[in-house]
């Protein structure tokens, strides 16, 4: 009996040569180390003889690289062209709107995003609130990494180096409740990491509460944060933390989009695998 064919989302038939070039891809990019043709052959399933044409067309066009010595097949250097590529054309700020409305629709309360830019935060985009007492934030502002919810989580997850030079820079207080203890820092920090979100408890601007989560590229990098901010008559202790929940979802579905979780080797010098409110679930 024949094998089906595969059918996308809309229920429309796929090009079987494609699947079969993609299988051969995506299990090349499983293994840590070069694939003989036999193995590879058993793990998409298809005879050696269609296994090897199809390797034979992705040499050619330098996806694939084989072994002259020992005849065995690992990725070539035009796959990670692709990816590199395809990081550049991946706009944060394009793909986080949808998740920026889906935060504010989940907690009623502005959302906001942002990116790491040096040694500050840079906002990128944000969904208002439809309460009529707004935020002091805006697209294009930047703050302080030390004194900002999305600050202080993207801090908290940068290289244990890069935590370093930025804590010995000198942190001035922007209110009475903002920490410029190295050591208070620290310890706060720390507390990020290990339940993966942080609060801005009117840190940068008096009367606003704000929580944070980060986001995460394909490399297992911070790049940014997700927050939701509020004015602290609205803000209290207890919402903030009733928007801890969503805000941990639409941060790692965002993630996701971005590649986190599906990298299959740390690049050199790239933190250890962070998770996102690990301590929440």
């Amino acid at each position: 009996m024949p094998k089906e064919r595969r059918k996308t989302a809309l229920g429309r038939p796929t090009v079987q040569s494609v699947d079969r070039t993609l299988d051969v891809l995506e299990a090349l990019a499983t293994r840590r180390s070069a694939t003989g043709i036999s193995e590879l052959s058993h793990i998409v399933g298809l005879h050696v003889s269609t296994v090897h044409r199809l390797l034979a067309t992705l040499v050619d066009r330098g996806y694939v690289r084989q072994d002259p010595e020992t005849a065995r097949y690992h990725l070539g250097a035009r796959i990670f062209s692709l990816s590199t590529a395809a990081e550049v054309h991946l706009d944060l700020r394009l793909l986080g709107r949808p998740y920026l409305e889906r935060l504010m629709r989940a907690t009623s309360e502005t959302s906001n995003l942002v990116t790491l830019a040096d040694e500050e935060i840079c906002y990128l985009d944000q969904v208002e609130s439809n309460y009529l007492v707004k935020m002091f934030t805006q697209p294009g502002m930047r703050a302080p990494l030390y004194c900002t919810g999305s600050g202080k989580v993207c801090m908290a997850f940068l290289s244990e180096e890069q935590r370093h030079a930025l804590l010995s820079q000198r942190m001035r207080p922007r209110t009475v409740h903002t920490l410029v203890e190295r050591d208070q820092i620290e310890k706060e920090l720390a507390e990020i990491r290990r339940q993966g979100y942080g609060f801005d408890n009117e840190e940068m601007e008096e009367g606003v509460r704000c929580v944070a989560a980060p986001v995460f590229d394909r490399r297992g990098q911070v790049i940014g944060a997700l927050s939701v901010s509020g004015p602290t008559t609205r803000m209290t202790p207890e919402k903030a933390q009733s928007c801890v929940p969503p805000l941990l979802t639409v941060a790692r579905e965002l993630s996701a989009q971005l590649g986190y979780g599906q990298q299959l080797v740390p690049e050199a010098g790239a933190p250890a695998r962070a998770r996102i409110g690990a301590a929440a679930r």
